[in-house]
This record gives structure tokens, C-alpha cells and sequence, in this order.
């Protein structure tokens, strides 16, 4: 059940994101409300199969993004071993946690893209692009955090409620 309901989600947050979050830009950067799903998903200790839905999000970004295949899938496979590597060593407070997850994880997925473009030979003055794209997108991420951990939070409640009924 909770690999239906997690693809469920990555399929709808996908076609939120590409429909109306793209459509939210501050200054140059937009929020990526499936990376704050990835990384709300792997918070709970229950998801023992998280990679699933990762995989599936960082495949469907990365066959729709214009950025190189593997970009997406690596700058969110990161985010969930990240997350479920901290989760062990953090203390009860998963806010705190998703909020730290997601300034952490939004500003390895803006280094790697600007990595990849500057060995794709596209001239990016980091400096710049981490002013103008990265920290908006850092804001406009956290913004979006709470409302996702929240979302998350109650259907993998409803989820593993009825797995453990079982």
C-alpha cells in the first residue's frame, strides 16, 4: 500500500510542480516540491522502501527537466540517503529537521546543476546564480516545507496504521 500511495503522490506533486509551483518564481529561483516530498517521505522510520517513490520522482524530473539525465536522480537519491542517514543521529524534532534537510539538500541540487552546465560548457558565474536562483529558491523551499511534512505526515500516519493492523 505504501508504494501505490507514494507513487500516487510523486505523480500528483510532479504535475503540481510542473503546472502551477514552476508558475511561483522568486526573482530567478522556483521551488522543487518534489525533492521537500522525497525528503518528507524518508523521515519517518516506518518507510523502509523510500527509495521507490525517490527513484520514480528523480525519473520523472529527469526525463522532463532539460538538464542532463542523472541530475535529477542523484541530486534526489542524495537527499534521501542524507535524510535517512541523519535520522538516526538527530534528535525527536522533524521539523527542525525538515527545514535543516531542505537548506542542505536544496543547496546540493543548485551545486550540482551548476556543475553539470559548467562541464556541458555553459559559462554560469557562481556567485551570481547562487544569489539570484539558489538562496530564492532556498526561501521559496521553506515556505513550501511545513505544508509538505504535513501532507506526508498524515497519509504515511494513514499508511502505516493500517499496515501495522495487518
Amino acid at each position: 500500500m505504501d508504494i501505490f500511495l507514494s507513487s500516487l503522490l510523486v505523480l500528483f506533486f510532479t504535475s503540481l510542480q510542473l503546472s502551477v509551483v514552476s508558475r511561483i518564481p522568486l526573482n530567478h529561483g522556483m521551488a522543487d516540491i518534489l525533492l521537500l516530498f522525497v525528503i518528507a517521505w524518508c523521515l519517518n522510520r516506518q518507510a523502509r522502501r523510500y527509495y521507490i517513490p525517490v527513484l520514480l520522482a528523480g525519473g520523472l524530473i529527469s526525463f522532463i527537466s532539460s538538464l542532463p539525465f542523472p541530475t535529477a536522480l542523484i541530486s534526489y537519491l542524495v537527499a534521501a540517503f542524507l535524510t535517512r542517514a541523519l535520522l538516526s543521529r538527530l534528535w525527536e524534532m522533524p521539523v527542525f529537521s525538515m527545514l535543516l534537510l531542505t537548506i542542505v539538500a536544496t543547496f546540493f541540487q543548485h551545486l550540482l546543476y551548476i556543475v553539470i552546465m559548467q562541464f556541458q560548457g555553459v559559462a554560469i558565474p557562481l556567485l551570481s546564480s547562487l544569489q539570484e536562483i539558489t538562496l530564492p529558491s532556498i526561501f521559496l523551499n521553506i515556505i513550501f516545507a511545513l505544508p509538505m511534512y504535513l501532507i506526508v505526515q498524515d497519509t504515511q500516519k494513514f499508511v502505516y496504521q493500517e499496515v501495522e493492523n495487518d
